[in-house]
Parts: C-alpha cells; structure tokens; sequence
C-alpha cells in the first residue's frame, strides 16, 4: 500500500468541484479531502495509475500533482488529523 498526495487547480468550466468529489469516490480508495483541492489517498494503485485516474476527468487548462508521500506532518485539515494518521497507518 502507499500514501499520495493530489493536488489540482480547475481552470474551466468541467470538470466542477463536485464532479472531482464523484471521480474521486469512484476509484475506491482510502481518501479525504485535506484542503480544499489537496487530497489524501491510500491505496495499492502505483503513482502512475493514481495520475491516470485524476488526468482522466481533467481538461487541458487544469493543472495536476500526484506525489507518492513516505512520511507527513499536518494540523487543521479538513479531515480529522485522527482519521489521517489511521489511513496513512493501514497503507505505510
């Protein structure tokens, strides 16, 4: 298992917030938003497949970040810090 980040800017009109929220549910991976368009992700998926999946949904004027992620430090996300540091255990 490993633990990503991913991060996007959306700069058109599609796909929407809520659109990103669906897709992201639809890969069924261990998730939750951290900021605003930053989320966490645990999952057995390499980096490659975890871009592929976001990319897919994206249009060409937005911008994408996918980083494989061995070790964090946070406070005041907009998950719980508890839930974070019990997803990111179950996928060191």
């Amino acid at each position: 298992m490993a633990n990503y980040f991913v991060s996007y800017d959306l700069n058109g009109s599609t796909p929407t917030h809520e659109q990103m929220d669906k897709h992201m549910a639809t890969a069924g991976w261990a998730r939750g938003r951290v900021l605003e368009t930053v989320w966490y992700v645990g999952t057995p998926m390499n980096l490659d497949a975890v871009f592929d999946h976001v990319n897919s949904i994206l249009s060409n004027n937005d911008q994408l970040l996918v980083i494989d992620a061995r070790n964090a430090s946070f406070r005041n996300l907009l998950i719980t810090d508890e839930s974070l540091q019990q997803a990111w255990g179950q996928n060191e």
